[in-house]
């Protein structure tokens, strides 16, 4: 085989199937609507004007590669958590870096280890909006969690948990999904210890309750459990 070829070793390659969905003819115009909008460059230049918009669905599959930081997402796939280490310095890293960011390791490679599934929380937030695709799951956890003796954090959900009781420090277990695909929301964290959430006034706790049910709210209205 010829050093420059590829050679597959696992495929899960959607790409036919997109090759199915371009043949329906996509990009043709299948709808529209004329609104009336804004038009200027400035604020103070601002007038009426008619705009036709029209809409073209169509299939797209971003197909791109994970490089040198491949060994972490198929560890996902595995249930496996891989961080990764500097033989120079011994600086810990996870979410996994591939050079050392210790100047005086001048970006010597690293190694990749097995990390543990126990992490500690060093800060959050109670997500009361999110892109497309975690809409519905509104409102939930999203925290930075150091595992192990890592240097970096991992950004991951937060699970099995009132978003009130969730605090800095707590200490937390990672889990995988049954079903994973090498991606970054195949695990979640859940407390490994009971919260001690920070001392809040009667009226901040209110507040937060009222907040939140109101991001529930709109969830049930615009994606109502079947």
């Amino acid at each position: 085989m010829d050093e420059f070829e590829e050679k597959i070793i696992v495929d899960k390659s959607v790409l036919n199937e997109w090759k199915k969905w371009a043949r329906k003819g996509d990009m043709r115009v299948k709808g529209y609507k004329i609104v009336e909008a804004p038009r200027g460059d400035r604020v103070d230049r601002i007038s009426r004007e008619r705009f036709m918009i029209v809409e073209r669905p169509h299939a797209v599959v971003y197909q791109h590669s994970f490089g040198l930081l491949s060994r972490f997402y198929e560890g996902l796939i595995e249930g496996k958590l891989y961080g990764t280490r500097c033989p120079k310095c011994g600086l810990k890293y996870l979410p996994p870096r591939t050079h050392c960011w210790n100047p005086s390791c001048k970006l010597e490679e690293t190694e990749w280890i097995e990390m543990p599934t126990e992490g500690v929380i060093v800060t959050y937030t109670i997500m009361a909006f999110s892109a497309t695709p975690f809409l519905p799951e509104l409102p939930f956890v999203l925290a930075y969690v150091k595992v192990g003796d890592a240097a970096t954090a991992l950004p991951i959900q937060v699970k099995e948990i009132d978003p009130i009781d969730v605090h800095i420090g707590l200490k937390v277990k990672i889990k995988f999904k049954e079903e994973r695909v090498g991606d970054l929301m195949d695990i979640y964290a859940v407390p490994a210890e009971k919260p001690h959430p920070p001392p809040r006034s009667k009226e901040e706790i209110e507040w937060l309750k009222r907040e939140l049910k109101i991001v529930e709210e709109w969830v049930n209205k615009h994606f109502p459990k079947k």
